[in-house]
């Protein structure tokens, strides 16, 4: 029985060790022109650049401008640029709790106001389709349907990839590249890129900074690796 499990233990490492030298053999060497291709495809669908505000109306409180939260710092420019309307909404107060004495009841709690962000005509313009992922609370997976973007990002030239090694049943190379990027209007204002700092970063950085993608070899040919794959 021994002998038996042996050689089919050996029969079996042969038949695996052809079938990847027959495999690799049919697989042809990325090279620029086609990782090229290859990054200009990822580009097409997924080169919207957004700035993670998925969902409207948006509130900011008291307590979000004095931590100068992200909303807080933003918004009132996207207001001053037209791309947002705000008003002050009055919210309901939560439940008095009950008297810890017979003299009456604890006085209400006054309500608590925010200040409500819309988007107006012009700012609908940019809330563009872009199907994202995020991580909530408790490491709950958060759909999103829409975003706010702000520029557009294209190739430039792929500079260099990584030697091709097996991830996810794929041989997979991962392709740096330097870009184009060409921000909508509004964000070429002064204020717009100092409250958005990635953004600007990204402007300023065009044609000399690298950018990253996954590129497999999948059914004969080098694709992209999609977001959500």
């Amino acid at each position: 029985m021994l002998i038996v499990n042996s050689l089919r233990t050996i029969g079996f490492a042969l038949a695996l060790a052809c079938a990847c030298g027959t495999s690799q053999g049919k697989v042809p060497e990325p090279g620029k022109g086609t990782l090229t291709r290859a990054v200009n495809r990822y580009l097409a669908d997924h080169g919207d650049l957004c700035v993670g505000k998925f969902a409207w109306p948006r509130e900011v409180s008291d307590e979000d401008r004095q931590t100068r939260s992200n909303d807080a710092v933003q918004l009132p420019v996207l207001e001053r640029l037209g791309l947002v309307t705000s008003e002050v909404v009055e919210l309901s107060a939560p439940a008095a709790p009950e008297a810890s004495s017979a003299s009456g009841a604890s006085p209400a709690p006054a309500p608590a106001s925010v200040r409500r962000y819309s988007l107006t005509d012009k700012g609908r313009r940019f809330y563009l389709e872009k199907k994202r992922t995020t991580v909530g609370a408790h490491g709950a997976v958060v759909e999103h349907d829409r975003d706010l973007c702000v520029a557009t990002v294209s190739l430039d030239r792929v500079i260099r990839w990584t030697p091709p090694e097996e991830s996810h049943g794929h041989l997979e190379t991962l392709v740096r590249y330097t870009y184009h990027i060409k921000p909508v209007d509004w964000m070429l204002d002064p204020q717009a890129r100092q409250v958005f700092p990635v953004v600007d970063r990204l402007i300023r950085g065009e044609s000399r900074t690298l950018m990253s993608v996954s590129v497999e070899f999948e059914d004969g040919k080098w694709v992209p690796v999609l977001p959500g794959q």
